[in-house]
């Protein structure tokens, strides 16, 4: 499914608004932060959002993102709500995400969860890797195993071991499934989250110069370039991002180019929309 022009221009207003007060509040707290993801690139190449684009990425170094956390919800106030494990039993997300009241953005994949379903910006912690690139790939493989466990404490997405809660089932094994049904009846949610973070964590308290979004395989940066960020526009916007864009792209991406291919060009098109009434 695709937007409409007039949706799609006033979806990315409610974001461009959200990632407003993220910022403010980062601003009014010293809290570094740097959009991150395609949010990047429509800063390197558009100065605005991507046009089919439907989200906002943020990234934050570890002590930033737990900074945010404790001061966020109350700086938010009525208007917008911090989702994250500590505040929203039943989210599937491991990281945080502030969602607009007065608003619904309902994926399929998540819309039968009992949980803040608003137009939402999406704030990812950034921890130490290690130089060894097996240390670092094994390091990534524990913690994308284990947000598979977290995530499905809530729904279900394999065809094996159990009721399927969306549309097209993900691959994976029988053996792969039951193990996982295995774990998630044995482990409790929080346990599981902790066992996340305790991986994520673990080399943060080394002399090490580069940072990653874990879960990924390739999200890596210098801590120096967010250490010292740059400030870029973002349509309405002035805001951060790492000092050295272009090298955080290509590590991330490869080759990044503006004229993405019709194919790349994915947004998370929900099943329901609602946009709040002021925009």
């Amino acid at each position: 499914m695709r937007y409409k022009e007039q949706e799609l221009q006033r979806l990315q207003d409610a974001l461009y608004e959200t990632l407003g007060e993220v910022d403010r509040i980062c601003r009014k707290h010293d809290i570094r932060y740097f959009v991150t993801g395609g949010t990047a690139i429509g800063a390197y190449f558009w100065q605005k959002m991507l046009p089919w684009d439907d989200d906002i990425d943020v990234g934050m170094m570890r002590s930033d993102y737990e900074r945010f956390a404790k001061v966020a919800q109350q700086e938010l106030g009525d208007r917008f709500f911090l989702q994250s494990p500590d505040t929203e039993p039943h989210t599937p997300f491991y990281f945080m995400k502030v969602r607009m009241n007065g608003s619904r953005f309902s994926e399929s994949t998540f819309k039968h969860i009992d949980m803040h379903q608003g137009i939402f910006v999406d704030i990812f912690p950034f921890d130490k890797v290690p130089r060894q690139k097996w240390l670092e790939r094994l390091q990534h493989k524990v913690v994308f195993f284990l947000n598979g466990l977290f995530i499905a404490k809530e729904i279900w997405q394999w065809k094996h071991c159990g009721r399927c809660d969306i549309p097209e089932p993900r691959k994976r094994g029988w053996l792969a499934c039951f193990f996982t049904r295995l774990l998630i009846s044995l482990l409790g949610k929080r346990v599981i989250y902790k066992m996340m973070y305790g991986v994520q964590t673990f080399f943060n308290g080394r002399n090490l110069n580069e940072v990653k979004n874990i879960i990924t395989r390739s999200e890596h940066l210098p801590i120096a370039d967010i250490e010292q960020t740059q400030t870029v526009t973002l349509g309405p916007l002035q805001v951060c991002a790492p000092r050295d864009l272009l090298l955080y792209l290509n590590n991330h991406y490869g080759a990044v180019r503006k004229d993405i291919p019709d194919e790349m060009k994915v947004s998370h098109r929900p099943e329901e929309l609602v946009l709040p009434e002021h925009l």
